[in-house]
């Protein structure tokens, strides 16, 4: 993927986080989400959510795989959180 602009990390509270997964849009990370949602197998539900970290220097990625299965190596919070919405739509926070 060339050079992609943001890190997702997809959580469905019955399973956990899954991530690091590299994005080029908002758009798209709310597409995949949707996408979950309709996939009876994915263990995606309207509690489920994508957290979104905007790739701001070339180590970040890198980081985010080494720490992949242990947690989310950056500080503070997401810089967007897309969660499902009434009707099958995703609600954006920034």
């Amino acid at each position: 993927m060339a050079n992609p602009r943001y890190i997702a990390y997809f959580t469905t509270p019955s399973s956990g986080s899954t991530g690091p997964e590299a994005l080029m849009s908002i758009r798209q990370a709310a597409d995949r989400l949707r996408a979950r949602a309709r996939d009876p197998y994915s263990g995606c539900n309207g509690q489920s959510w994508v957290d979104l970290y905007a790739i701001t220097d070339g180590r970040m990625l890198a980081d985010a795989e080494e720490m992949a299965g242990v947690g989310v190596p950056f500080d503070g919070g997401p810089d967007v959180r897309i969660a499902l919405g009434p009707r099958g739509g995703a609600h954006i926070e920034r």
